[in-house]
């Protein structure tokens, strides 16, 4: 847990009690969508000419992404300060995501919203956060 995400190169785990849903890894690998493709539709041509070959590649799209994040405190009064800490930091809207499974990769990450919110006893919260990937090809520092 200690040292297997870092957001905005912040240990999650450490500063907030944070670990990566199941899911959230495997969101974070989704390959990213293309842009559509450049197309000539002629009513002169059956069908439609697309340009893509070996000189003209699609470009990359943005990507919207849902990550799941679990907050952990040992008592309430943990959880409510982890839980307003983590709230700010994700208020400012530029959150930048690595993980110990892939180190020399930061994703650069827009807070859109949290789609679910849901706590257990006052020690375990779920965060379902939608996030955009305005540039998939920016993933460095």
């Amino acid at each position: 847990m200690k040292g297997e995400c870092f957001i905005n190169n912040k240990d999650a785990y450490e500063t907030w009690g944070i670990i990566l849903g199941d899911t959230s890894f495997t969101a974070l690998l989704t390959p990213s969508p293309v842009k559509e493709y450049i197309k000539n539709e002629s009513a002169l041509l059956d069908g439609v000419q697309v340009v893509c070959d070996e000189y003209v590649y699609p470009k990359v799209n943005e990507r919207d992404l849902q990550l799941v994040f679990y907050l952990k405190a040992e008592n309430l009064t943990e959880f409510l300060l982890r839980y307003s800490s983590f709230t700010e930091e994700l208020q400012k809207g530029v959150i930048d995501i690595r993980t110990k499974y892939q180190p020399e990769i930061t994703y650069h990450l827009l807070y859109i919203s949290c789609s679910q919110f849901s706590q257990f006893n006052g020690r375990v919260g779920k965060f379902v956060l939608k996030l955009n990937e305005p540039n998939p090809k920016n993933r460095h520092d």
